[in-house]
């Protein structure tokens, strides 16, 4: 005859928690959500090989905001190590004294003037946010100065996101110089539903143009709502198990 003994309750018991806790795991969503659109701009509106990006045809889901209409920015296309701001922008004439090389998230990247009198605001309206929710807004920048200019410069990124504005790590670039990619990630709290990240070229000193890059831009909340999930699962499931547990 079978006798059922406390080990095997036990092992029971234990085994269906198991199944519960994989069958919470499986629920939850595959990957974090996208809030973010065209992050990499990879997604252009034209064939040209570099180009500003004032025209709102050239970057979906993007908006670029100039100063004024002799602001300087441009989308570097993957490859180019030449002429980097453009045949069609500013008359062909626009270059950087070093290349930075490819950027670590590949293909395409912004370059935009950091002298006030010239920057621009790069912008995007993202959904599906939750109010209150933290997210980390993460990004790779570099820095060049344009040829035919002298002097040390620094570089950095205004972001915009939430109601608040914080900047990215100061870069100092020397004379004909260049500051290598580098990896940013800035924390905001949303306000609401539906928000706009926004940055801004930053750049000392004017009238030698310190121009500064971005690629590879994400939103992703933090924690994501499905870690919140599973802490909560396990403090529901670890009290049921104990007293599971403690009755056989």
């Amino acid at each position: 005859m079978f006798t059922t003994t406390t080990a095997n309750r036990t092992s029971v018991l234990s085994a269906r928690f198991a199944v519960f806790i994989i069958s919470a795991f499986s629920a939850l969503p595959a990957q974090a959500a996208l809030y973010l659109q065209n992050g990499s701009f990879e997604s252009i509106g034209s064939a040209t090989a570099s180009f500003s990006i004032n025209n709102p045809t050239v970057l979906p889901s993007w908006t670029v905001i100039p100063v004024n209409t002799n602001s300087l920015d441009c989308l570097v296309k993957a490859g180019d190590t030449t002429n980097l701001c453009g045949t069609v922008a500013f008359g062909g004439g626009l270059t950087f004294w070093v290349s930075p090389g490819s950027s670590p998230d590949g293909g395409n990247y912004i370059a935009i003037d950091g002298d006030s009198a010239y920057s621009s605001a790069l912008k995007q309206t993202m959904a599906g946010l939750t109010s209150g929710q933290q997210y980390t807004v993460s990004f790779w920048q570099a820095a060049v100065q344009q040829s035919g200019f002298n002097g040390a410069t620094t570089e950095q990124w205004q972001v915009s996101f939430g109601g608040s504005t914080k900047t990215s790590t100061l870069m100092n670039n020397l004379s004909h110089g260049a500051v290598g990619w580098n990896k940013q990630s800035l924390n905001f709290i949303a306000g609401s539903a539906t928000d706009v990240l926004s940055f801004v070229a930053l750049g000392t000193p004017n009238g030698v143009p310190p121009f500064v890059l971005l690629d590879g831009v994400s939103v992703t909340a933090t924690p994501e709502p499905s870690t919140n999930l599973l802490i909560g699962l396990g403090l529901i499931a670890l009290p049921m198990l104990t007293k599971m547990l403690r009755k056989a």
